[in-house]
């Protein structure tokens, strides 16, 4: 079978600062065989959740699309719901505020913002207009913020006025004179200092789609494999990385099992890939609810779930027991689940368990399994030592900038220097090149890997503790010297050096996927001691 083709990386650059972002994300697209190979298995579509929300537009335009929460705003005046026909208006007009705005196919649009229905709107504005959404947590202050800003080059970034006793607004006017790039910040709120855009009057208020002299924007093409969203993924010192997804991975990462028509609130900001993916695009993608809460406040959730009755709810370990507790001082709210999710499962104890079951009918669980991925696993049986490699769910490239730091664009669709699970985390399993027509690499400033399909069993070495992580694969399992002679090679402290090497059949999994550590050591003791 002929090699994938893949995409050119831009020769151009920058000075100082390598090819930017939106000149990559440009041309970025699947191999075209992994995407016919997706396709086929019903993996991928063609179509993306902006035409979910059309669609239900069209069918059913009364039907509620988001629950909105706004803390700020008079007790009387709350909660704002959106129909579908009304959130499909405002995604049109907000796609048409970033044209406004000079914001084109392939550049990147960051917003900070809380759990608002302006957010979800914003994000399927970015895919509207073919731009590339980068969410940012609240939560981060001035460095973090500088942090992102610097690694993604956004020509956008929208920030309230004030969140949670901050005043994000400021602290990106004061970071504005060292972004050359960033052309407009735009506040949302009450307080927009001079020289920022009012987000409400220019996005809320201002009908653009009336205005445009060249009509109305055209959906971009192939939107499903274009790079959407860009995932803060790594650390937020020197090397900043995000996990580039299309709407495509993204669809992957969904559960085929999942109930149509309901409603999913997540305590967790959309800046967060699982909380995006199973209470924003699920919900809108099948015909659901979205219920957003912009501050945390486990009583005030426990109302809004409630009135929007919520079946699906995700949270951490400590929401959840202050959920728990809210409920056990109000039982009469009318609270029935049907699905509890936990970002943490190893941390939620037993007790938290039956405390969540009792008051909300059913137990938390880790996040379910795509089909996808699901379907992966099986169909590698039989490859104990298979290599964990990329699949449907995972994220199209890697981007990263980091100063002084080389990393790799291969051109042959193996994984780079970094390998992402489907939720973005940096993991160390790398795909097997050799034999792989036209296999090569070239080192580049800036670099994204092309995803793939499962790749034959090979022996894996995996590099604890050390910044870049790498893995060498070879045909039989190499001898301890040998292994240990590689990984010293590539830098590995000596602290960090195996003492042994243990061959396993497969690595003891939970039903989500976690590596059961405990299991895991005890499996080894009991081989290095009868090999001794």
């Amino acid at each position: 079978m002929a090699a994938p083709t893949t995409p050119t990386a831009p020769t151009d650059t920058l000075s100082g600062s390598g090819v930017p972002l939106a000149r990559l994300l440009t041309d970025l697209r699947p191999p075209e065989e992994v995407a016919r190979t997706f396709l086929r298995r019903g993996w991928w579509r063609t179509e993306t959740v902006l035409h979910d929300v059309y669609r239900g537009a069209a069918r059913h335009p009364h039907r509620t699309a988001i629950v909105s929460h706004q803390s700020h705003r008079p007790a009387a005046s709350r909660v704002t719901r959106l129909s579908y026909a009304q959130l499909a208006a405002f995604t049109g007009r907000f796609a048409h505020a970033l044209d406004a705005l000079g914001v084109r196919p392939g550049d990147p649009v960051a917003f900070q913002l809380p759990s608002r229905w302006e957010t979800v709107a914003l994000l399927l504005a970015c895919l509207r207009s073919g731009a590339v959404a980068v969410p940012i947590m609240p939560g981060y202050g001035a460095r973090n913020l500088q942090a992102v800003l610097e690694a993604a080059e956004p020509r956008l970034c929208v920030v309230p006025d004030r969140w949670e006793g901050t005043a994000p607004g400021q602290v990106l006017a004061g970071l504005a004179p060292r972004l050359p790039w960033l052309r407009h910040r735009a506040v949302l709120g009450d307080t927009v200092d001079p020289g920022a855009v009012d987000f409400l009057r220019h996005f809320v208020h201002t009908p653009h789609e009336r205005y445009r002299r060249a009509g109305w924007l055209r959906l971009p093409a192939r939107g499903a494999d274009r790079v959407a969203v860009a995932v803060t993924s790594l650390g937020m010192a020197a090397a900043h990385s995000m996990a580039l997804h299309t709407p495509n991975s993204l669809h992957a990462s969904l559960p085929s099992a999942a109930q149509p028509g309901g409603a999913a609130f997540s305590a967790l900001p959309p800046a967060s890939l699982p909380a995006l993916l199973h209470t924003v695009i699920g919900p809108l993608t099948r015909g659901g609810t979205v219920v957003l809460q912009d501050v945390w406040d486990a009583d005030g959730a426990l109302a809004l779930m409630a009135s929007a009755q919520v079946g699906q709810v995700y949270a951490t370990p400590a929401q959840w027991t202050e959920l728990a507790a809210a409920r056990e001082r109000r039982p009469r709210e009318a609270v029935e689940l049907s699905s509890a999710y936990t970002s943490d499962p190893a941390g939620t104890s037993a007790a938290l368990g039956r405390r969540v079951e009792t008051g909300f009918g059913v137990p938390p669980r880790a996040l379910p399994r795509s089909a996808a991925r699901t379907a992966c696993e099986r169909d590698a049986e039989g490859a104990p030592y298979r290599l964990g490699s990329r699949g449907p769910a995972s994220p199209l490239a890697v981007w990263r900038r980091a100063a002084g730091t080389t990393v790799t664009w291969e051109e042959n669709g193996a994984a780079a220097e970094h390998d992402l699970d489907e939720w973005g985390h940096r993991g160390c399993a790398r795909r097997r090149s050799a034999g792989v027509p036209g296999a090569g690499h070239r080192d580049r400033d800036a670099a994204a890997a092309a995803s793939g399909w499962p790749r034959p069993r090979s022996w894996r070495a995996p590099m604890p503790g050390t910044a870049n992580c790498r893995t060498r694969s070879w045909s039989t399992a190499p001898p301890t010297p040998q292994l240990r002679g590689h990984l010293s090679d590539h830098g590995v402290p000596p602290a960090h050096l195996p003492a042994g090497l243990v061959l396993m059949g497969a690595l003891p999994r939970t039903d989500s996927g976690d590596l059961r550590r405990r299991e895991l050591q005890e499996a080894v003791t009991r081989r290095t001691s009868r090999a001794a």
